[in-house]
């Protein structure tokens, strides 16, 4: 035998057959349940769906039925057009099963995931089995990456925009610069804020990079491409404020401001019934304001006011949500995607938020055993695959471009996305958090001498 086919030695570059069928494997199985319960909605589906389908019949771009009166301004706004538009494209607007939709959501994450481990592959010069074995039980103890590859959401192919800038930040920041490598990135920067307010912001990020590195290679190019991300929020934000008046990206983002932030940081600091009776009454008063831009004005202005009045409940709850956003285990997705019996009242996060910990504890002992068990598990592999990444981010044998290319967009995923943290909103970057992870199982490629010196023991 080869030296270099010595089946201990890890190959650099390669993936593993069984890896990938392993993966295959796992999504034909959601895929296939998917088809068995005939149920690709999610309790957010529905204003996706209907949007696609006002775009198709009206050539208008709203979340709700047109035909209910009055027309809330705020469902013009509420979802970017990215995914109705991939939903009208590919059949999932209509009133049959989106088998067409769902297949090319599969691909899209399978495409993802071999993107990933083909990065992990070339960043620590080969795996050896029983960690590529790791990789894929991690893997597998991940299902919001099948299920939402399998249900009518937008996570999937917002995932594959992310992927796609992440691996061309990666390039430009380690020296591979080419043109093709930035524009690939503006455009997925671009797509990735059309499909998800969450990365409009980052369009201004990306100009502000652009404009200092081509100032400093004297580029007029470079500056041009980093214009493109900033220029789709733009033509958005204008097509918002001729629709509604009022200028801004997505009313999502006054709705999670006031129902989510000011509501959790009061939850936090006076107690449910203060938060509750602060939302009513913002609501009230806004809804009197003339004028769809005043009203949102108005909500934002007063729910600001909460978060500023409360600076340490407010960092304590963003610190909660991250930590949330990281360790998750998706009880929420599970239930729903399997068709288990719900439970009512509040959900754990909620009562946890509220600081009720004696009625979390009850909600804890009203889950069933085997539900509990598997939650358990995937929380167990949460707090493994957030170990491993924090031992890549600072494992100096790793390109500082490399670490930080990475767990930069994922930290920028997690901040932003603050109170709300939870296993749906981790999707986009789960493949990166796998890479990082598995680069967390080795010490870091090994040097040109220190690999030589490997392949003459083998042999």
């Amino acid at each position: 035998m080869r030296a270099d086919q010595h089946p201990l030695r890890p190959q650099p570059g390669r993936i593993p057959r069984w890896v990938l069928a392993g993966l295959v494997a796992l999504h034909v199985l959601a895929l296939g349940w998917q088809i068995y319960t005939h149920q690709p909605f999610f309790p957010d589906s529905d204003r996706y769906v209907q949007a696609a389908r006002n775009l198709r019949d009206a050539g208008v771009l709203y979340a709700l039925p047109l035909h209910e009166k009055p027309l809330q301004l705020q469902e013009y706004t509420i979802r970017p057009p990215g995914y109705p538009v991939f939903l009208l494209l590919t059949g999932g607007a209509g009133t049959a099963f989106p088998v067409l939709t769902l297949l090319l959501q599969n691909g899209l994450s399978l495409l993802n995931l071999w993107l990933a481990l083909r990065w992990l592959a070339h960043y620590t010069g080969g795996l050896h089995p029983w960690q590529w074995g790791a990789v894929l039980l991690l893997a597998v103890l991940t299902p919001a990456q099948f299920i939402y590859a399998n249900v009518l959401m937008s996570e999937t192919m917002l995932q594959t925009a992310v992927v796609v800038l992440w691996l061309s930040i990666t390039k430009l920041l380690t020296g591979q610069w080419q043109q093709r490598t930035l524009s690939r990135a503006a455009v997925a920067a671009a797509l990735a804020l059309l499909i998800k307010p969450v990365f409009w912001p980052f369009a201004a990020i990306f100009l502000a990079a652009g404009v200092v590195i081509g100032w400093r290679q004297r580029r007029v190019s470079i500056v041009a491409v980093s214009v493109v991300p900033l220029l789709a929020a733009s033509l958005w934000i204008a097509r918002n404020q001729q629709q509604t008046g009022y200028f801004h990206f997505s009313s999502i983002s006054e709705i999670n401001l006031l129902r989510y932030n000011a509501r959790g940081v009061l939850q936090a600091a006076q107690g449910p019934a203060a938060a509750e009776q602060f939302v009513r009454a913002t609501l009230a008063a806004a809804e009197s304001r003339p004028g769809f831009a005043a009203q949102q004005q108005y909500v934002q202005q007063h729910a600001l006011a909460v978060l500023v009045q409360h600076p340490g409940t407010l960092v304590g709850q963003e610190l909660r949500g991250v930590l949330t956003f990281f360790l998750d285990p998706g009880r929420f997705d599970v239930v729903h995607f399997l068709r288990l019996p719900q439970t009512a009242g509040s959900g754990l996060l909620q009562l946890l938020n509220q600081r009720s910990y004696a009625a979390a504890l009850g909600y804890l002992r009203s889950l069933p055993l085997g539900l509990l068990g598997g939650l358990l598990l995937l929380l167990s592999a949460n707090v493994v695959r957030l170990f491993l990444v924090l031992k890549f981010s600072f494992n100096s044998r790793y390109p500082w471009a490399v670490r930080w290319g990475l767990v930069g967009l994922v930290l920028y995923v997690a901040l932003l996305t603050g109170p709300l943290g939870a296993a749906r909103f981790t999707v986009p970057v789960l493949p990166l958090l796998l890479a990082a992870a598995g680069a967390g199982l080795t010490r870091g490629r090994p040097s040109a001498s220190a690999e030589q010196a490997q392949i003459g023991s083998a042999s």
